[in-house]
């Protein structure tokens, strides 16, 4: 059938078909014509095009940085070559076979090095040739097309983009710059000509995806949350579950819960947050756990092992394991850091491969919750009877004195929700931790809250509550 419906809601073209079968309680669906008009004035169409844009440079880049690399290693061979020989005229009849010996190794290295080079260049040409491809047909459509056509295909692209930028990012992660010096030998005793020394370094080019506005035609501005209202208790299997800790949601709407028990070594997962679908086992029991956004992935803090463990969320299983150095609780993430909080007020920021970057320490109590905030990269702590603003730098920007030390989410504005254990509320502070009000309370049936979260759309927010013994669906008005 033709798609001439867009579901604001869902942010999805759609045909009439689909209205009746999975669009029947959506409160904003548009005639195509009517949402497309004046696509070509959109925040979406600039946006796309400036990704697009962004993408062909950086992978220009790239290749470019690529190539570089290839001719940086064969001058390092040809002045390898010559120091080799050097030394050969001082050694006479002891120098052949070692020349051989170096001058074998080095071409392996210079193929090895070569044959990842090669490899990532035939990545960067693909993803490059794609991205082109789709940007001179978005220039085709955007002077020939019809604006229904121009606007299916902008939608189209923001999965295009996003999946590119995955790429760019794993080839960026993955690129190292490779470097073979010559290592001379002094001892006049011969054992070696000397040895073959690689300096790896990180690629000196770096990707930042820009910060992609999900822009809507004729979009209203967001509304700041007026209160809750309280909407159901989720149907916990209680056959596993004994008292919850942690919620986080994953971009594809499911719920990933952890537990209190030391002895509970699982993480639970509900579909279309409300079905209990599955869990997954670990080698000890988890305490945080993060979805890291615009992926397929999460992360867990194994808080006795000093580690964390990645979790594939399309498929529910345990990814790679890595060791943190120290007991961690608390754990948030962006689309290219993952933090880190345990111990003796330890912050250790990782990337989205666990490679440790950097470590703050903030006091001597222990961090139990963690929240990024990625509109002023900051870092938003509980721990004992303390809420602290950090930047990501390590500088405290304010310490606010609050009740307990577990729960901690954060709203579409960025304003931050923590719940009090003892005070059974939950209270809303602004970004700049200037003003507080109570948002939930025991008239809310709030009870010895744990952690929260809002689902993607911040239409819900979910509470860990009643000493962990259920988890509260609250309606955001």
């Amino acid at each position: 059938m033709i798609l001439d419906y867009y579901c604001t809601d869902h942010e999805i073209v759609c045909c009439r078909a689909c209205i009746s079968d999975k669009h029947r309680l959506c409160q904003n669906v548009l005639p195509l014509k009517l949402a497309s008009n004046d696509v070509r004035k959109s925040a979406l169409f600039n946006d796309v095009m400036e990704d697009m844009t962004h993408l062909i440079t950086t992978l220009n880049a790239l290749d470019n940085n690529r190539q570089s690399n290839l001719q940086s290693i064969e001058k390092s061979k040809s002045t390898i070559t010559k120091q080799i020989r050097a030394v050969k005229s001082k050694f006479l009849k002891q120098i052949d076979d070692l020349e051989r010996e170096l001058t074998t190794t080095l071409s392996s290295l210079q193929r090895k090095h070569e044959t990842e080079i090669n490899k990532q260049k035939q990545e960067i040409s693909q993803v490059l040739v794609n991205v082109i491809e789709n940007k001179n047909e978005m220039d085709f459509l955007s002077d020939h097309g019809s604006k229904d056509q121009l606007f299916i295909f902008l939608r189209q692209q923001v999965t295009n983009i996003h999946s590119a930028e995955a790429k760019i990012q794993q080839i960026v992660s993955n690129s190292q710059e490779f470097d073979i010096t010559f290592d001379e030998k002094k001892d006049d005793k011969l054992e070696s000509f000397g040895s073959l020394l690689e300096y790896i370094q990180p690629c000196k080019v770096q990707y930042k995806p820009k910060k992609f506005q999900q822009a809507q035609i004729n979009a209203e501005p967001m509304k700041n949350i007026l209160g809750f209202e309280k909407e159901t208790v989720l149907k916990l299997n209680t056959n596993v579950v004994k008292r919850c800790l942690s919620v986080s949601v994953t971009d594809d709407n499911k719920l990933l819960i952890t537990n209190i028990e030391f002895s509970d070594t699982k993480v639970y997962v509900y579909r279309d947050c409300k079905d209990y679908e599955t869990e997954i086992a670990f080698s000890s029991a988890p305490h945080g756990v993060a979805v890291i956004p615009g992926t397929n992935r999460a992360v867990i803090t194994l808080h006795k092992e000093g580690s964390i463990q990645f979790i594939n969320t399309t498929t529910m299983t345990k990814d790679n394991k890595v060791k943190v150095g120290f007991a961690c609780y608390g754990i948030t993430a962006g689309r290219d850091r993952i933090y880190v909080c345990g111990e003796s007020g330890t912050i250790k920021t990782l990337d989205t491969n666990g490679t440790i970057l950097k470590t703050t320490q903030h006091g001597f109590n222990c961090i139990y919750f963690i929240a990024y905030n990625d509109l002023q990269d900051q870092l938003i702590v509980r721990c004992v009877g303390k809420l602290l603003c950090i930047k990501l730098d390590g500088t405290l920007v304010y310490s606010k004195d609050v009740s307990g030390i577990v729960g901690l989410t954060l709203d579409r504005q960025k304003n931050i929700y923590f719940g009090g254990f003892t005070t059974s509320n939950i209270q809303r502070m602004s970004s700049d931790g200037e003003n507080c009000e109570e948002m939930l309370n025991k008239d809310n049936d709030i009870f010895h809250p744990y952690g929260m979260c809002f689902n993607n759309d911040f239409t819900k927010l979910f509470v860990i509550n009643n000493d962990g013994k259920s988890v509260c669906v609250y309606k955001c008005k």
